[in-house]
């Protein structure tokens, strides 16, 4: 669903305002958005770059920007997610987790915003504050691969 009146930074904050537990990042990035969605939607080569709890990613087309993604976890994990590409928006969701990743264009940059979220209801209110560090610490990876992009 593309609503001309939420850019994709605007539809995540909504997704993510209505997934309990739900933990929402922002950071300007000094980089053109080209060059940050282009970090972001090379799934299978970047994200287990800078998610440091991804091994493998491997994705499979599914009708248009529909996805099937398999996240092989280096603790020897296994998730199937249902995923979401296009230019500023990419949501993931398995049975276990929701991600998501949204960009747009500003002043000095690009606005990224990173969601996620268990889907374990016993785990959520322990899970959000590591989520939180989690994520701090991959928007600090994220950005270097820009920059390596960048160099």
């Amino acid at each position: 669903m593309n609503s001309p009146d939420l850019d994709p930074v605007r539809r995540l904050r909504v997704m993510a305002a209505a997934t309990p537990g739900c933990v929402l990042l922002e950071r300007v990035i000094a980089a053109p958005f080209d060059t940050v969605w282009a970090v972001v939607a090379d799934l299978e080569r970047e994200l287990p770059r800078y998610q440091p709890h991804v091994h493998t990613l491997r994705v499979t087309p599914g009708q248009g920007d529909r996805l099937d993604v398999l996240a092989l976890g280096r603790a020897g994990l296994c998730a199937r997610f249902d995923a979401v590409l296009r230019p500023g928006w990419c949501w993931m969701q398995s049975h276990r987790v929701v991600f998501g990743l949204a960009a747009i264009p500003v002043p000095g940059g690009t606005l990224l915003a990173r969601a996620g979220a268990t889907r374990r209801p016993g785990l959520r209110k322990l899970a959000m504050p590591l989520l939180r560090h989690g994520f701090e610490r991959e928007l600090d990876r994220f950005e270097a691969r820009v920059r390596e992009r960048l160099a």
